[in-house]
C-alpha cells in the first residue's frame, strides 16, 4: 500500500513539473500556438483616425483596453486603438461628443490566451478642456492632460488624472490619483488606494478598502469621507470643522480643528487611523 501511494505521489509530482516546464515555455515562446489556439496574442495598431470636427466630450467604452489621453499641436482629435489582431474598434462624432467603443470578451488566462498591451490613446488639441467619460472593465485611464467634468466606472483600472473641475469615480477595484480638484470630487472605491493633490470645493468620498491621502483640502460646502479599512491622512485645510471617528479601532491626530467654523468635513473610519497635519 505505501509503495503504491509513494508511486502516485511521484506520478502527480511528475505531472506538476512538467505541467510548469510547459507554461513557461509558452510565456518565452509568445507567438507559440497549440491546437489552434493562440496563447499569447500580440498587440498591434488596428485603428487610427482623425477628427476634424468641434466637439466638448469624449465617451469610451471598453474591455481589456487603458485609456490615455494626451495633447497635441493640431486641431484636430487623433485616435488610435491598439489591440489583437481582428478586433474591430469603432469612433464616430454624435453632436458634440466623440464615441469610441472596442468591448470584447477577455482572452486573459493560461489556457485562452494572454494578451499584450492593448490600449485606446486619444490626442487632444491643446488648449481645450473636454469632458471625459470612461466605462470600462479592465481598464487603467490615464490622463496627461487638464479636463473639465470627469465621470468614470470601472471594474478594475487605476485612474490618474490631472488638473480638473469635476470628478465623479465608481471603481470596485484600482487605485485614485487625482492632482487637483476645482469644485467637487465624488470616489465610490472598494478597493485601492486613493491620493489626491488639491481639492477646492466639495468632497464625498467612500471607500471599502483603502488609504485616503489628500494633500491640501480647501472646502467651499460640507463634506464627507468614509472609509472601512483604511487610514485617512490630510494636509493642508482651511478653517473648517473636522468632525472624525474612528468606530472600531484606529488613532486620531488632529493638529487644529475650527469647532465654530460654517463649513464641516466628516471623516468616520471603522479600522483605521485619521491624521489631519493642517
Amino acid at each position: 500500500m505505501n509503495k503504491t501511494m509513494s508511486i502516485i505521489k511521484i506520478v502527480l509530482l511528475g505531472i506538476i513539473s512538467l505541467t510548469l516546464i510547459f507554461i513557461l515555455v509558452l510565456l518565452l515562446n509568445k507567438d507559440m500556438k497549440f491546437s489552434g489556439i493562440t496563447l499569447y496574442e500580440k498587440t498591434e495598431l488596428v485603428y487610427e483616425k482623425d477628427f476634424t470636427q468641434e466637439v466638448d466630450n469624449l465617451k469610451i467604452n471598453t474591455t481589456n483596453n487603458d485609456v490615455r489621453i494626451e495633447e497635441n499641436d493640431t486641431s484636430t482629435i487623433n485616435v488610435k486603438v491598439y489591440d489583437r489582431k481582428g478586433i474591430k474598434p469603432e469612433a464616430y462624432v454624435e453632436k458634440d461628443t466623440l464615441v469610441i467603443n472596442n468591448k470584447k470578451e477577455s482572452k486573459i488566462g493560461i489556457f485562452t490566451g494572454i494578451n499584450g498591451s492593448s490600449k485606446i490613446i486619444i490626442s487632444v488639441p491643446k488648449n481645450k478642456l473636454y469632458n471625459l467619460n470612461v466605462k470600462g472593465v479592465s481598464t487603467d485611464t490615464n490622463s496627461l492632460v487638464d479636463l473639465k467634468d470627469v465621470k468614470i466606472s470601472t471594474k478594475s483600472g487605476d485612474t490618474v488624472l490631472k488638473n480638473n473641475e469635476n470628478v465623479s469615480i465608481n471603481a470596485i477595484s484600482g487605485d485614485i490619483d487625482v492632482e487637483k480638484i476645482n469644485k467637487l470630487i465624488s470616489i465610490k472605491t472598494t478597493s485601492g488606494d486613493t491620493n489626491i493633490g488639491e481639492v477646492n470645493g466639495k468632497i464625498t468620498l467612500e471607500a471599502t478598502s483603502g488609504d485616503v491621502t489628500i494633500d491640501k483640502v480647501n472646502l467651499l460646502e460640507n463634506s464627507y469621507i468614509r472609509v472601512v479599512s483604511g487610514d485617512i491622512t490630510i494636509g493642508k485645510t482651511n478653517e473648517i470643522y473636522l468632525d472624525t471617528k474612528a468606530v472600531v479601532s484606529g488613532d486620531i491626530k488632529i493638529n487644529k480643528n475650527y469647532r465654530k467654523a460654517d463649513i464641516e468635513l466628516k471623516m468616520k473610519t471603522t479600522s483605521g487611523d485619521v491624521r489631519i497635519n493642517n
